[in-house]
């Protein structure tokens, strides 16, 4: 019985690993939520003000705005997703392997990107960056721009991501950065969005280590981790509430959502990605993963056999896959 199961997860491994290139071929059918759309810009996504010297301006300085997720060339099917769900914006080279989905023009980001993230809000502290994004967009559509209004822009600009160059505080040295102010955390507002989150953001992890106690002098942990910046502290602790499971730790500038039992991996883990399907390379990690899973509900883990096959899958999953 052990060895027929086996026999079928290998085949399954065999048969994940043609699925990337079905991906691209089919990337006309992929329909995103718009939840998992959110989720998944709360994880790799970014609203950018650029205020640059321009001598061909009236007020000698050029402002451009743009919304942008950048992945891995592997995910070009994704961000094809998201560009046909907000139908404006190009797909361009990033650097490296990446690509990114990008939105530059005021009209659009005016009509289709600040709408879509008002109905469906943004849930880690990126929501901030998003309001002062929007309320820089308002002012640039107000009509022209004025010594005034450039000096605001500035102002809300110190406040968004990494803040002013050296450049720009010294050509406005009046600048006065607002109070960044916090997102409370109210919950996950969709299981889409916490699918498309952990796109970005989370890690489905085979851990094979050494274990005296162990026949085989091996043993197995799967981890599934989904790791934030200490501030959406809050975020992750609300995590264990919504999955049931689950602990929260703390390292330093960041925090790690981790479930390790494989009983809450195998009945709720596992159920909510089936139910709510990754749509990205992802995807591939973690049904390989649910490989894992099966072998050692029962018990494969603890035969030779079984513990090959686990070894196998770790080696084709995350960064080795394409390796």
């Amino acid at each position: 019985m052990m060895i027929n199961k086996l026999i079928k997860i290998n085949n399954l491994v065999t048969h994940n690993n043609r699925i990337y290139s079905r991906m691209v071929q089919t990337s006309s059918e992929l329909v995103l939520n718009p939840w998992y759309i959110t989720g998944i810009v709360d994880g790799e996504g970014s609203f950018g003000v650029f205020v640059k010297k321009d001598p061909k301006r009236s007020l000698g300085y050029l402002i451009t705005l743009s919304f942008e997720i950048a992945l891995d060339k592997k995910d070009l099917n994704l961000l094809k997703g998201l560009q046909a769900y907000f139908g404006v914006g190009g797909i361009y080279k990033h650097s490296g392997d990446m690509m990114r989905y990008k939105v530059s023009s005021i009209q659009d980001i005016a009509k289709v990107i600040i709408p879509h993230f008002d109905k469906y809000q943004l849930v880690t502290q990126k929501r901030v960056d998003f309001d002062i994004f929007k309320r820089i967009v308002c002012i640039i559509n107000k009509g022209p721009v004025s010594r005034e209004d450039l000096q605001e822009i500035v102002n809300l600009k110190a406040t968004l991501n990494l803040g002013l160059s050296d450049s720009l505080k010294e050509s406005f040295p009046n600048t006065k950065e607002l109070v960044r102010p916090l997102v409370k955390y109210t919950g996950i507002p969709d299981p889409n969005w916490l699918t498309g989150f952990s796109e970005g953001e989370a890690c489905y992890y085979i851990s094979i280590y050494d274990s005296p106690k162990s026949k085989l002098g091996k043993a197995v942990q799967l981890v599934f981790v989904v790791t934030q910046h200490i501030r959406d502290e809050e975020l992750l602790k609300g995590l264990i509430d919504y999955l049931g499971c689950g602990k929260y730790s703390k390292r330093k500038e960041a925090g790690d959502f981790k479930v390790l039992s494989i009983k809450d991996i195998s009945t709720k883990i596992v159920p909510l990605f089936n139910a709510y399907p990754l749509q990205g390379v992802k995807s591939l990690n973690f049904r390989d993963w649910k490989l894992a899973v099966e072998i050692m509900e029962n018990k494969g883990h603890l035969t030779e056999e079984g513990l090959k096959k686990i070894q196998t899958i770790k080696m084709r999953m995350n960064t080795k896959r394409f390796s």
